[in-house]
C-alpha cells in the first residue's frame, strides 16, 4: 500500500514546492516519458513522469515506473527464475541549468534518488546465512535499492517538445532479506559458466557503483 502511495505523494510535494519557489519563474510544467525504459528486459517499466521549474535555474523532475514486462514476453518464453515478480521504480531529481537558452537547448547537472522495491519467489535455489550454505525449497525475497545519482544532461526544445538526454554515475544500495521454506544444510557449488552468481543468494546490504544513462521526451503544457 505505501509503495502505491508514494508517486502521489510526490506528485503532492511537487506542488506545493512549485507554488513556494516559482515566484518569478516561468510558469510550465512539462509531462514526459522514458521510452528506452520499456525495453529492458529484466525491470521494464513504464515509465511516466513530471518537470516543473522552480526558479530560472533550478527544476523538480519527479517519475514513476509501473511494472511493464511485454517486451520480455515479445523476445523470450516470459520465463523467469523470478516467480510472481513485483516491482515499480520511482525517481525524484533536482535540477541545476549550468547554461540556460529556452528557444533551443540547456545543460544541467542534477542529484538523483531512486527507490526499487522488489518482492518475487525464487524455487529450489541456495542460500548463504552465518557462513552455513543451505538448500531451500522456495523462498519469499524482498529486495530493496536505494541509488543516489549525479547526473549531466541536454535539454533540446523544439516547439512544445522536450528531448532530455543525459548520463549518470552514482551508488546503489541493496537490501535483501529471505523468508525460506523447506531451509536444509547443503553445500554450494558455484557454477563455473557464471561470471556474477545472483547477488540474493545471500542477505544483508550491499553496495554497488551506478551507471545511468538515458533519454527522456516531454511535452510543456504552458
Amino acid at each position: 500500500m505505501k509503495d502505491k502511495a508514494l508517486p502521489f505523494v510526490l506528485l503532492f510535494l511537487l506542488s506545493v514546492s512549485s507554488s513556494a519557489f516559482s515566484q518569478g519563474a516561468e510558469e510550465k510544467i512539462r509531462f514526459h516519458i522514458a521510452p528506452f525504459n520499456f525495453f529492458d528486459p529484466i525491470t521494464g517499466v513504464l515509465q511516466i513522469g513530471v518537470h516543473k521549474n522552480l526558479h530560472k535555474r533550478l527544476a523538480l523532475s519527479l517519475d514513476h515506473g509501473f511494472k511493464m514486462q511485454t517486451f520480455r514476453t515479445l523476445v523470450t518464453d516470459g520465463e523467469s527464475e523470478r516467480k510472481n515478480y513485483r516491482y515499480s521504480k520511482t525517481k525524484a531529481e533536482l535540477k541545476y541549468f549550468i547554461g540556460k537558452n529556452a528557444s533551443v537547448s540547456s545543460s544541467y547537472l542534477s542529484v538523483e534518488g531512486m527507490y526499487f522495491p522488489q518482492k518475487y519467489v525464487k524455487e529450489n535455489d541456495y542460500l548463504k546465512r552465518n557462513n552455513t550454505s543451505y538448500r531451500y525449497d522456495y523462498s519469499d525475497i524482498n529486495r530493496t535499492v536505494w541509488v543516489t545519482s549525479l547526473k549531466y544532461g541536454i535539454e533540446i526544445k523544439i516547439n512544445n517538445f522536450v528531448l532530455d538526454h543525459f548520463f549518470g554515475v552514482g551508488l546503489r544500495r541493496l537490501s535483501i532479506k529471505h523468508q525460506p521454506f523447506g531451509l536444509t544444510a547443503d553445500e554450494y557449488f558455484a557454477e563455473s559458466d557464471v561470471w556474477f552468481p545472483p547477488i540474493d543468494r545471500k542477505e544483508g546490504v550491499f553496495y554497488r557503483p551506478h551507471v545511468s544513462m538515458g533519454v527522456k521526451v516531454g511535452y510543456i503544457v504552458r
